[in-house]
């Protein structure tokens, strides 16, 4: 029988089936092949924008055996860089290159870096300031508390002396205490060095008052003068202005003189309504027109005393300033009189 297939001879028809075989066999392999078409690189380009979500997956994973990604070392990280441990420290790195660094220097000691602000406030801050005169200013309110009137006025003289802001008060302090001593002059030339307006006239009143306060005839006409130098140089000072109206008349009513002391009061209850003399300004005027003189007037006594009776009802009087008890006993022995 002739095996003489399309022209072919038998010993080429075992060669070309050899061949066939031979294809056959390899064919898998390259459809495989073909049959992959991605490229795989070290660093992946889409690092930044899944790197973070990789490091999250890869820290809840177990983690891989060291002895086998040793081994495939050369094929698995080129394919898969997501089996690589998870990144320690920094969990979302804006480059590939501060990840391994954050990797590497896990166990690191972080070094403290000095912050700039904290010095630059320091140097900023102001040292306080301490009051050369305040320290004798205390000194002389204590002394003053224990009726040293000596001590006192030798450490306000040191307080003012030094020119600090308690300077202004320990001048206060000694043109009251120079007034208790009759030393008016005195009183008088720390008066004037007063700068401060308020400070000033409230100066002008403790030596009047100081004066007022010794009690003979000759302090009380030094009182008097400044008392009206007082008035006369502030005359609407809401607080001491009247005050001064008022010592005044209660000075001259002591050396009966009630006409002049009744004029004082009347200017009380015209300009200085809301002042705390107003009502007992009342009281004094009730005692004047009682009192024998030539212009007594029992009635109008038995007013004024009503009207200030009326004014403090459902009030409490300072100290000082209360006559409600003196005033109700007068109205009885002028209602029983009259």
């Amino acid at each position: 029988m002739n095996f003489n297939f399309f022209g072919f001879s038998k010993s080429r028809k075992q060669n070309l089936t050899l061949r066939l075989l031979v294809c056959f066999l390899l064919l898998p392999s390259f459809r495989l092949g073909a049959e992959s078409t991605e490229i795989f690189l070290p660093f992946p380009e889409t690092w930044a924008e899944t790197h973070e979500t990789d490091a999250l997956e890869t820290k809840s994973s177990k983690p891989s055996n060291p002895v086998s990604n040793q081994k495939n070392m050369g094929s698995d990280t080129k394919m898969d860089h997501s089996s690589n441990p998870p990144l320690v420290g920094n969990l979302n790195p804006t480059s590939s290159k501060e990840g391994y660094v954050a990797g590497n220097e896990s166990t690191s000691t972080p070094v403290s870096v000095p912050n700039p602000s904290k010095s630059d406030s320091k140097k900023k801050k102001k040292k306080e300031v301490i009051d050369p005169s305040q320290a004798s200013f205390q000194k002389g309110k204590a002394y003053l508390a224990r009726d040293q009137k000596k001590s006192a006025e030798q450490e306000f003289a040191s307080s003012y002396a030094k020119e600090g802001d308690a300077a202004k008060f320990s001048r206060v302090e000694n043109t009251n205490l120079f007034g208790l001593d009759g030393k008016e002059k005195e009183s008088s030339g720390l008066i004037e060095k007063q700068e401060d307006p308020d400070l000033k006239i409230k100066s002008q009143f403790e030596l009047a008052r100081s004066l007022d306060r010794i009690g003979n005839p000759e302090s009380e006409e030094k009182a008097y003068k400044e008392y009206l130098k007082l008035v006369t140089e502030f005359p609407k000072h809401p607080e001491l202005t009247p005050r001064s109206h008022y010592a005044m008349a209660v000075l001259l009513i002591r050396k009966k003189e009630y006409r002049s002391a009744a004029h004082q009061l009347v200017n009380i209850i015209k300009n200085f309504k809301e002042s705390e003399e107003f009502l007992p300004a009342h009281h004094y005027l009730g005692k004047i027109y009682e009192s024998s003189w030539d212009e007594r007037d029992l009635e109008r006594s038995l007013k004024y005393y009503q009207l200030y009776l009326n004014g403090v009802e459902g009030k409490n009087p300072k100290p000082g300033l209360d006559f409600r008890k003196e005033t109700r006993d007068r109205l009885r022995v002028l209602g029983s009189a009259i």
